[in-house]
């Protein structure tokens, strides 16, 4: 297949009409591989998301239920059955565990297969930014920005901030790189390099699979890698529904301790 060129304004129109669109969605059978070096895991979960609301995660091993998250646009919560406690919280914890500025609306994009934005301006100025062109038969786009600046957890303990002894170059260029498939316009990478920090982030989305007439990734992998850590995630998707689910309320047992992360 003979890939055309196409412009950046049309590839991203392009992209966004053919993202993930949905009022319910449940992905009720996902297999996850987890690897930091240090620790290999495998483990279940189940998605249930609300467009522009909420995603609730729940997640299992050996059909035993070990914890749940649910997101909105301005709120984390977490209940970890195993050590029967609970945070709640804003983005910065999650934010901090990546160094860079993380929140409902990149989450969701994600979960939508769809594009997402990086840096500090607003996203009409980014989108002119990007750069279209062909490689290895996908359409790519990409860019160069200063990361939205991380705010730091007033909420984390002195103890925690001690630990992160590493420091961060602020407002140092990433390159982002998104390659497009020519066809579908379904996105099948995301690549973020952080020279000045080291640090290299790869989304990859294949095996895509017909749901309610559009396509959804099957399978997807996330690789980081920074001086301090790397993490490897490989996620498989089954059990696809656009139809409402009961509802599931944030309920911690009794007993369980909050913790300030």
């Amino acid at each position: 297949m003979v890939v055309k060129p196409i412009g950046t304004n049309k590839l991203i129109r392009n992209i966004e009409n053919n993202a993930f669109d949905y009022k319910h969605l449940s992905i009720k059978k996902i297999n996850c591989q987890f690897d930091n070096g240090k620790t290999k895991t495998s483990f279940r979960a189940s998605i249930m998301a609300e467009k522009d609301k909420q995603i609730i995660v729940m997640l299992s091993k050996l059909n035993i239920p070990v914890g749940r998250l649910w997101l909105t646009p301005d709120s984390v919560k977490f209940i970890n059955y195993l050590e029967k406690n609970y945070f709640l919280d804003d983005y910065s914890y999650l934010s901090s565990m990546l160094d860079m500025d993380l929140d409902f609306e990149t989450i969701h994009a994600i979960v939508s297969n769809n594009i997402f934005s990086l840096g500090a301006e607003k996203r009409d100025k980014e989108i002119k930014d990007y750069e279209a062109k062909i490689d290895s038969g996908m359409y790519v786009l990409e860019s160069e920005k200063k990361l939205k600046p991380r705010k730091e957890n007033q909420k984390m303990s002195d103890r925690k901030l001690a630990r992160k002894s590493h420091k961060i170059i602020p407002n140092s260029p990433v390159r982002q790189t998104i390659y497009v498939d020519p066809v579908t316009y379904k996105l099948r990478k995301i690549k973020m390099v952080d020279v000045a920090n080291s640090r290299n982030l790869n989304i990859d989305f294949s095996d895509f699979v017909p749901v309610e007439k559009q396509l959804y990734p099957g399978e997807m992998s996330l690789n980081f890698t920074s001086p301090e850590s790397s993490m490897k995630l490989n996620i498989k998707f089954a059990g696809f529904s656009t139809e409402e689910e009961k509802e599931i309320r944030f309920r911690v047992p009794e007993r369980y301790t909050q913790i300030n992360r």
